[in-house]
């Protein structure tokens, strides 16, 4: 595929990718998945709404916690300790 045309491919894949934000996550899990609902707590409304249901395999998620954690430990080294209020400053 051309350069130009593959470009104009990962411009529209990204523009199809909705975006969500979250500040809080409801986590369950089976033997055959894990199931974790990404929702928005905010004082403008009662409770929690939820934005996204992500569904992965047991495999997977222990891989996607793996990729998290080493992120978050890249962050720290290269920017700044994450402090996480009720940690009383581990």
């Amino acid at each position: 595929m051309p350069k130009q045309k593959e470009k104009e491919t990962q411009l529209n894949m990204q523009q199809q990718i909705p975006e969500v934000y979250s500040n809080t996550a409801l986590v369950k899990f089976s033997s055959y998945e894990f199931e974790i609902t990404l929702g928005l707590g905010s004082s403008n409304y009662e409770g929690v709404k939820p934005a996204v249901n992500v569904r992965m395999s047991p495999q997977f998620a222990k891989e996607f916690a793996n990729v998290l954690q080493e992120n978050v430990d890249l962050y720290e080294q290269q920017v700044a300790k994450i402090v996480v209020s009720g940690e009383g400053g581990k």
